[in-house]
């Protein structure tokens, strides 16, 4: 039988949010006549989510344009784990790229585990901008990461130049993912990265690996 991994934050009322983030994240069950009915109050990019082009580009396609497909596929876990504030591809990383060719890049650092921590937000990795263009030019439709966003926590000085490449060359990035150490780092696993079908700029999603 095939090991399933759930990649995925739970949702839930009071979860960490990125400081100022509104609204205030709230689920909440009421019960009337016997029957219960949930509402959901989130913005798009709580929790595990995917960033659409659209997150940075008025014209760039929202999730609802965007062909399932490319929410599915082949993805590599590179270990990061320690490698430092900026993450770089080493010679071996590249080697694993051309070889596998990868739909989706995830990049395991182990800074999910503090998930809830309020440092989590403030002082985080990030891919380099030579990263991103090497797996542009690889042709690697999605990147994943455990941490809460692909720019640097500071980036905001400097237009945010990874998602300014990233979504503007039409690629998907899922922030806020976690339990990546359960994955293999040298070979493929499948995933699933599906958000709701919905024209926005992200969404929340339930991405799970099949090993």
């Amino acid at each position: 039988m095939p090991k399933i991994v759930d990649l995925s934050h739970r949702l839930h009322t009071g979860m960490p949010t990125y400081p100022g983030d509104r609204p205030v994240p709230k689920v909440e069950t009421i019960e009337k006549n016997g029957l219960f009915i949930s509402s959901i109050r989130l913005s798009t990019h709580m929790g595990t989510h995917v960033d659409a082009p659209k997150h940075f580009f008025s014209a760039g396609k929202s999730l609802g344009e965007i062909s399932p497909d490319k929410f599915i596929g082949k993805a590599l876990c590179l270990d990061k784990f320690g490698a430092g504030a900026e993450i770089d591809l080493s010679e071996d990383d590249i080697g694993l790229l051309d070889r596998i060719k990868p739909d989706w890049v995830l990049l395991y650092t182990g800074h999910s585990r503090l998930w809830g921590n309020e440092t989590y937000f403030s002082d985080h990795p990030y891919p380099s901008v030579s990263l991103i263009k090497t797996l542009i030019k690889m042709n690697v439709c999605g990147l994943g990461v455990d941490f809460p966003s692909i720019d640097s926590a500071s980036a905001e000085k400097d237009d945010y130049p990874v998602h300014h490449l990233w979504l503007g060359a039409g690629r998907l990035a899922i922030e806020n993912l976690c339990e990546l150490h359960q994955l293999p780092n040298k070979t493929s696993v499948d995933i699933f990265a599906l958000s709701l079908n919905i024209d926005t700029d992200g969404a929340p999603a339930r991405v799970i690996a099949i090993l």
